[in-house]
């Protein structure tokens, strides 16, 4: 080829790219479930700086991450309001009152019997991940030791604060995600999982069935952890007689026979105040539904972590109403924790209005099955994408935090603004970027080190309301 039609050719090919660049639209054009990218005209000829948050003051004030896996003695009333430092960023109510929280907060200073909080969320909080922390922070506080709700079969690659292994042929059922349409059923307990160590559909031939679940204390949890008195298993669709039999340290310790039933059944054994290892025998001719353990204290509070990976928080209503209004009414369960939206992000909408109708229909649902539930739903975390070369923000963040926050406000609950607790926009990156790094490469999960910064400002806040409502509560007089 001559140079001259050389010169025309490669003429002609940068036109075109240049025509392209054009005409790429911001965030590229969706094909099916990709997206073309394209630099942009103005990104090559006059790119955009992009600011990304400075959190230095936020992760600042982290001192006390690791005196709490030591183990760290009550703080007495008259010193505890001083160790709450400067609350960056406050609970949020819908009226002037601020009331969502009182009868919580009234059933801590009671002091009476043991006081459950579940923690919902997202894979944000897998691995007991902002819920250790304030598990940790209440038990030293209001009292109480364990963990409370384990699943039955632990889920790959998530880690648990105690260690837990299944022997036998445990196979896993959610109502969320990918569900499995050999359960016909939505009694999937508080959890929206099941476990069974027999097939759904009995062999016509008579058979045995034994499982067995091993317990027993993970050095890398708080200390507290595995210092629970009180062992209870939840099942369901008992449709076979069960024997179960407890072994304590290698010391057989109790053995229960159940019969049939198709209504949440609890066994409860009460254990030493010191254990090491637990083993939990199942023997059966048809598993029941084995909906997951209780690692409790008899009095004081405790917090059950029940992640629900890959779920929007919109799955709620399809459970079974009587069998988790049951749960939340015999646990005593008095707080909801909701935590979720990493899952709505990545499909963006330009009104979210569809999404707050669906939180509120969760948040009402819950608040329906038991008279005193209060609930704190924590907003969605800030998350990136890349975008011709650089990370920034979903540009729906802020649409979707508004709509959680409207669902709270109009059902009725407490609101915490995660993303401008962490730095508001474009503060995914500095998380990332931080040395340490506080999140993940995936620039949507925060890492351990992160959660525990986001899970101390939530404490902080959670503890400012709960002094606020004591400084305002009618004082009661004592008799004589």
């Amino acid at each position: 080829m001559k140079p001259f039609r050389t010169l025309l050719f490669l003429l002609g090919v940068l036109l075109m790219l240049v025509l392209i660049s054009w005409a790429m639209p911001a965030g590229g054009i969706r094909i099916g479930s990709m997206t073309l990218n394209f630099p942009s005209y103005r990104s090559i000829f006059f790119p955009e700086k992009i600011s990304y948050a400075d959190i230095t003051k936020i992760i600042a004030d982290t001192t006390d991450n690791d005196s709490l896996k030591q183990g760290t003695p009550n703080i007495p009333d008259s010193l505890f309001a001083a160790t709450i430092t400067e609350v960056m960023h406050p609970l949020q109510f819908g009226d002037k009152s601020g009331s969502a929280l009182w009868k919580f907060y009234e059933t801590l200073i009671s002091g009476e019997g043991l006081v459950r909080v579940v923690h919902y969320g997202d894979s944000q909080i897998e691995g007991d991940r902002m819920t250790g922390y304030l598990r940790q922070k209440f038990q030293e506080r209001f009292g109480g030791k364990g963990i409370g709700f384990v699943p039955a079969k632990k889920v790959s690659n998530v880690s648990l604060p105690v260690n837990l292994e299944n022997i036998g042929d445990w196979t896993r059922y959610t109502l969320y995600g990918k569900r499995d349409t050999t359960i016909k059923h939505n009694k999937f307990g508080p959890s929206g999982s099941i476990a069974r160590f027999s097939p759904v559909s009995g062999d016509t031939a008579k058979k045995t069935y034994e499982a067995s679940v091993l317990l027993s204390h993970n050095a890398t949890s708080y200390k507290s952890a595995f210092q629970f008195t009180k062992l209870k298993v939840l099942f369901s669709n008992i449709t076979s007689t069960l024997m179960a039999e407890l072994t304590v340290d290698d010391q057989p310790s109790g053995m229960n026979i159940l019969g049939q039933s198709s209504d949440l059944t609890q066994l409860e054994w009460t254990l030493p105040e010191t254990h090491e290892n637990i083993k939990i025998e199942f023997t059966s001719e048809s598993s029941p539904d084995v909906l997951g353990f209780l690692l409790d204290p008899a009095t004081g509070i405790v917090f059950d972590n029940i992640p629900m990976r890959g779920s929007s928080g919109t799955d709620f209503t399809r459970m079974d109403a009587g069998q988790l209004g049951s749960f939340f009414r015999t646990q005593n369960v008095k707080l909801i924790i909701y935590q979720f939206g990493v899952n709505v992000v990545p499909i963006e909408h330009d009104d979210y209005t569809f999404y707050e109708n669906w939180v509120y229909s969760q948040l009402a649902f819950l608040k329906r099955l038991s008279p005193d539930l209060c609930i704190l739903v924590v907003g969605v975390s800030d998350m990136s994408k890349k975008v011709e070369g650089k990370y920034v923000s979903y540009p729906n963040i802020v649409k979707i935090r508004d709509a959680q926050r409207k669902a709270a406000f109009r059902a009725g609950c407490a609101f915490w603004d995660t993303y401008e607790a962490m730095g508001g926009k474009n503060s995914m990156p500095s998380w990332v970027n931080a040395d340490p790094t506080l999140a993940s490469p995936d620039y949507t999960h925060f890492n351990h080190s992160g959660t525990q910064i986001i899970a101390r400002m939530l404490y902080k806040a959670l503890m400012a309301d709960y002094e606020a409502y004591m400084k305002k509560r009618p004082k009661t007089e004592k008799p004589g």
